[in-house]
């Protein structure tokens, strides 16, 4: 059994305040996906099964750059995977505002849990972004439920079973930092939740004589 550690000092993004541990995660953002997944964390790195469950995927939660890595190899992909959401939310040029909902206190999978919104609001976003958090108070406020409302269409709720809290196993985050690139690097491309990215600016050319 791994020991729990206390989370750290309150932050404006509450899933700042747990950098280890490991969890069973219920569905993701894609719409009718109720599929279950074995999701760690240890610091900036969040580790994910590949899909369908082949291999393994390290998203890094500074860069929200991503590596795939198989017995063939690595892939290197320039945003963040879309298993490492809720977490790979904040980043570069993202501000966050907390503010309690107006339902303070509901039980799910039999923990007390207080409820808190979150506005996220970006450059990238269209409009900003509220994320209700389910923390429960016997998790020290981890949040056992998350649902992402973007005012349009699908809302997806993520669940979180089996929570353990405290340190990993440094193995499970292992990869290469040489690895392929993704196809399509260096154009337009879009985050787990639609965003575009800004394209990499290629380099100068020199002057021709």
């Amino acid at each position: 059994m791994q020991t729990a550690s206390a989370p750290s000092a309150k932050t404006q993004w509450p899933l700042d305040a747990f950098k280890e541990f490991s969890a069973v995660m219920v569905g993701s953002i894609i719409p009718n996906d109720d599929r279950e997944s074995y999701i760690y964390r240890s610091g900036k790195l969040m580790r994910n099964p590949g899909p369908e469950g082949r291999n393994f995927v390290i998203t890094d939660l500074t860069t929200l750059e991503t590596y795939g890595v198989a017995p063939t190899g690595c892939m290197h992909d320039q945003h963040a995977y879309f298993r490492s959401v809720p977490f790979s939310l904040v980043g570069p040029g993202v501000t966050v505002e907390r503010a309690a909902s107006g339902q303070e206190q509901e039980t799910v999978d039999g923990h007390s849990c207080k409820i808190e919104d979150v506005i996220i609001s970006s450059r990238k976003l269209l409009k900003p972004l509220k994320v209700r958090f389910w923390e429960a108070e016997d998790l020290q406020g981890f949040p056992v439920k998350v649902q992402i409302i973007r005012g349009f269409g699908h809302d997806p709720v993520i669940r979180y079973k089996n929570v353990v809290l405290g340190p990993q196993d440094p193995t499970l985050f292992i990869y290469p930092h040489s690895c392929e690139k993704s196809p399509g690097w260096g154009k337009n491309s879009k985050d787990a939740l639609g965003a575009k990215k800004p394209a990499t600016k290629p380099p100068a050319r020199p002057p021709q004589n």
